[in-house]
């Protein structure tokens, strides 16, 4: 598991630098009607894993057969609860969009996606059976926080609370997830949401009283999520898996 897990992080990697070299020698790099390349890099790392590796019988959850459109709204929609939260208590100047909301949509929407195929689709599914919940949560956040290299030069607090923010957000969607076999599509409906609601903070995304705000108000989400979900989180058996399951066979 150890070896599949580093593998897959050193392929997102090198994907990532490749994607970006691609997008900043092309039109991509000035056009916010598309999708950030390096996005798809986790999700793209995945699919090489999964077809180098079959014999783990690991298979993507695409299907949204018995997936609560509730569950799907909910997953859109939270992090835009939690945002307008954090608008309250900030108040920060709100400055006009980069291009229309209507352009940046779909490249926002496939940006999300890739990710999730990644992160949730295949690490999360892949560590949840050797992990008790909160142990796999909190090391794909960390893994995930880390691969934002770009925002390093933010400094070393910020990239802590960027570190909290992100396994505070691993945390609910294990909530959130469970018994879809960590859905790719309401995963990224979520990780969508996210996007969506950092929007009124562009002007500050880079600040560190904004990211450490935002982190703790996740953090007192994601305690709640696990306080109401205690049998979730507190499953007896790592090998016995509630969230997600390794399938035998293909889920969509």
């Amino acid at each position: 598991m150890i070896k599949r897990v580093a593998l897959f992080y050193v392929l997102t990697f090198l994907l990532t630098i490749v994607l970006g070299g691609l997008q900043e020698a092309t039109s991509f790099a000035r056009s916010w009607a598309t999708v950030t390349l390096p996005q798809l890099a986790p999700g793209l790392a995945a699919l090489a894993m999964l077809g180098l590796f079959r014999r783990d019988g690991l298979r993507l959850s695409l299907s949204l057969r018995g997936v609560s459109a509730w569950r799907a709204l909910g997953a859109l929609l939270a992090p835009a609860a939690v945002a307008a939260v954090v608008f309250i208590l900030l108040r920060p100047d709100v400055g006009g969009l980069p291009a229309p909301l209507w352009l940046m949509l779909p490249g926002m929407a496939l940006g999300a996606f890739g990710e999730e195929v990644g992160w949730r689709g295949y690490l999360h599914r892949r560590l949840d059976p050797h992990l008790q919940p909160l142990a796999s949560s909190a090391l794909v956040g960390v893994l995930w926080a880390l691969w934002h290299v770009g925002l390093y030069g933010n400094g070393p607090v910020y990239m802590l609370c960027l570190v909290l923010l992100m396994v505070a957000y691993s945390t609910v969607l294990y909530g959130l997830l469970k018994g879809t076999r960590f859905n790719v599509w309401v995963a990224a409906a979520f990780h969508l949401g996210i996007n969506l609601g950092n929007l009124p903070f562009l002007a500050v995304i880079n600040d560190t009283a904004f990211m450490a705000v935002n982190a703790l108000i996740w953090t007192a989400v994601a305690a709640v999520v696990v306080i109401r979900r205690r049998d979730l989180f507190r499953r007896q058996s790592a090998t016995a898996s509630t969230a997600g399951e390794p399938a035998a066979a293909p889920t969509g």
